[in-house]
């Protein structure tokens, strides 16, 4: 997944691919790979959320956990 583009490519390249499925003039053969393509980005986007949720989650978790531990401290 080394190859894959980052977000904001993924979701530019996305929104060119609705651009052209919106259009009449693909044809099926191309409007086949345009969607298959379409889903690999969706999936690989969908997988950096994930990921960037979970260190958000975890950050979070961290900083709880040492803003209890300050105040066992002071307390």
């Amino acid at each position: 997944m080394s190859d894959a583009p980052g977000y904001a490519e993924a979701m530019a390249e996305l929104e060119e691919i609705l651009e052209e499925l919106e259009g009449d003039q693909l044809d099926v053969d191309v409007l086949a790979e345009r969607v298959r393509r379409a889903s690999e980005l969706i999936k690989s986007c969908r997988t950096r959320i994930a990921r960037a949720q979970a260190d958000v989650d975890t950050i979070v978790t961290d900083l709880e956990a040492f803003e209890r531990e300050v105040e066992e401290e002071d307390g």
